[in-house]
């Protein structure tokens, strides 16, 4: 008979059997079985104003122009006057916004605010906010 530590060790070999079999079980029910975590990468990263077609334009993460639907923003313009506050629901500027801005006679800020658009699957993204300076035409400039 073998012994270690004045004990035998044939009395204690079922137990040291069941230590091995339940420790790694132990170890496994310590997580829920069954439970995924995922975590999803948001698509749409940014927004920009397209000065030229008058409209919102979409990026992705990776920079590429999208064709996202903007449901709604606020625009702000700030003049020398005060600031004038509009609301848009596409990615155009409306008629409205438009004239007030062709009618600037000086450089003034837009400021497009609470953006929000819809990804691939229809679901509202908000958007990080969007400042541009609008330059008027140049025949409405004052001159000097």
């Amino acid at each position: 008979m073998n012994k270690v530590g004045g004990t035998s060790f044939v009395i204690y070999r079922p137990l040291w059997m069941l230590l091995l079999v339940c420790l790694p079980m132990l170890s496994v029910a310590q997580d829920p079985a069954g439970t995924i975590r995922v975590r999803k990468v948001q698509d749409l990263q940014k927004a920009e104003f397209d000065n030229t077609e008058y409209r919102i334009v979409v990026f992705d993460r990776f920079g590429n122009i999208r064709t996202n639907e903007i449901i709604s923003y606020k625009l702000y313009v700030k003049t020398k006057k005060g600031t004038e506050e509009f609301s848009g629901y596409t990615n155009e500027l409306t008629k409205e916004m438009r004239t007030f801005l062709e009618k600037q006679k000086e450089a003034c800020k837009l400021f497009f605010t609470t953006i929000i658009a819809k990804d691939d699957e229809g679901h509202p993204v908000p958007l990080p906010d969007v400042i541009e300076v609008w330059f008027p035409i140049c025949r409405n400039t004052k001159k000097s």
